[in-house]
């Protein structure tokens, strides 16, 4: 029986492919890219991206796919994790991370990019620092660790990060009640940035729905005595039920410190999602803003800063 082989045409073209929009990705959440090039290693492919953010320090990316969305697996939208090794260095876990550390130091990576991509385009962006990886993968080792010991992972028995002989980190995992907190280390880590919740550049073209969040932020030119037509876009599901329990604990105040905006009525209160609409819907990473804030946890200068402290305050909710 002939040997199956371990990358097919197929899924060598999807990457090339994906690796291709990386750049306009980049682009259109505000990066200027400066430098862009890859290196073809028989059929591994490095790729490093030079870039500046508006406003910020230039950053220098060493871009990883994680595992393809193609349709073959039908829970394949309930997970998303990318391999940082393809083995283990000398058989040791923590050896192998301060290898990927110290060569990301070397080659002067100061982030990692993680890409998601499926066949109704991106999904997940995450912008993680290249110092901080071995941290973030020992404990989303660890909280993998503490579910399975506990029987919250069903039938699956391996850690998360420790996926065989790969150390792998995690973006979703929504197969189980209690999964996402592995994902969850990794988006409300310090430093990280999900780059599908910036702003875009061309808000006009509607890739994800980040901006449904904000009533009244497209900006048409108009008309008078329009035509109705007929319009299709894609987004992501919301779930009424968060929207509705982010406003009933907000009590018409809203929850960003410092802030004294207050109104009886319905409708006031926008519900934002501090993490992006497509990395979570939970109360827990939610809350409800006044518009003036609401604005500026999309667009002010530091809205990093608010969304970090938006975050601390909403993750007292999580259960």
């Amino acid at each position: 029986m002939a040997q199956r082989p371990f990358r097919t045409e197929e899924s060598i073209a999807a990457e090339l492919a994906t690796r291709q929009r990386v750049v306009p990705l980049l682009k259109r959440h505000g990066f200027a890219v400066t430098g862009h090039h890859w290196t073809e290693h028989g059929i591994a492919i490095t790729q490093v991206i030079d870039a500046e953010r508006v406003g910020g320090a230039a950053v220098r990316m060493h871009v990883r796919l994680c595992w393809r969305r193609d349709g073959r697996n039908a829970n394949e939208s309930l997970y998303s994790a990318a391999q940082l090794r393809a083995r283990l260095d000398q058989g040791s876990w923590e050896q192998t991370l301060e290898n990927i550390a110290a060569r990301h130091e070397r080659e002067g990576f100061t982030h990692l990019l993680l890409v998601q991509d499926s066949t109704e385009g991106f999904v997940f962006a995450a912008l993680v620092p290249s110092g901080q990886i071995p941290a973030i993968w020992q404990r989303q080792r660890e909280v993998s660790d503490d579910l399975i010991s506990r029987g919250l992972t069903g039938k699956m028995t391996k850690n998360h990060a420790a996926n065989g002989s790969s150390p792998t980190l995690w973006l979703q995992d929504d197969r189980h009640l209690e999964t996402p907190a592995v994902a969850r280390v990794l988006w409300q880590w310090p430093g990280v940035i999900n780059i599908l919740a910036l702003p875009r550049l061309d808000e006009l073209e509607h890739d994800n729905d980040t901006f449904d969040d904000l009533v009244g932020a497209e900006q048409y030119f108009g008309r008078d005595q329009g035509q109705r037509i007929a319009s299709f876009r894609s987004g992501y599901p919301r779930d009424p039920r968060v929207r509705a329990a982010v406003r009933a604990r907000a009590k018409g105040h809203c929850e960003r410190a410092g802030c004294d905006e207050h109104r009886d009525y319905p409708g006031f209160l926008d519900v934002h999602h501090i993490l992006g609409i497509e990395v979570s819907d939970r109360v827990w990473t939610c809350v409800a803003l006044c518009p003036n804030c609401h604005r500026e946890a999309h667009f002010a200068p530091e809205s990093a800063d608010i969304n970090e402290a938006l975050r601390q305050f909403a993750s007292r909710f999580a259960i």
